[in-house]
């Protein structure tokens, strides 16, 4: 392979680095912003403690998830694979 296309493909990958950390830091900022407000959205949806940590609970799990799932769809759709 030529020196041009060794690095569009080095440039490729290092976009899908740069976009899959930049994914995996608004999901922690996502989970920790969500942290701080549970005791408003306790207050404004009339809900019990316990309530609230379920649907924390199920939010981490969707992001736990979607995560590994965005990972594969990326490194397959650049590829041009199909799905």
């Amino acid at each position: 392979m030529n020196k041009t296309g060794e690095k569009g493909n080095l440039n490729g990958r290092n976009l899908v680095i740069a976009i899959l950390i930049i994914g995996a830091f608004i999901s922690i900022l996502n989970q920790t912003l969500l942290v701080t407000a549970v005791p408003v959205i306790m207050k404004d949806l009339d809900i019990p403690f316990s309530t609230a940590q379920w649907l924390t609970t199920g939010f981490f799990l969707v992001n736990g998830i979607m995560i590994p799932i965005s990972a594969f769809l990326i490194i397959n759709l650049q590829r041009g694979n199909s799905i």
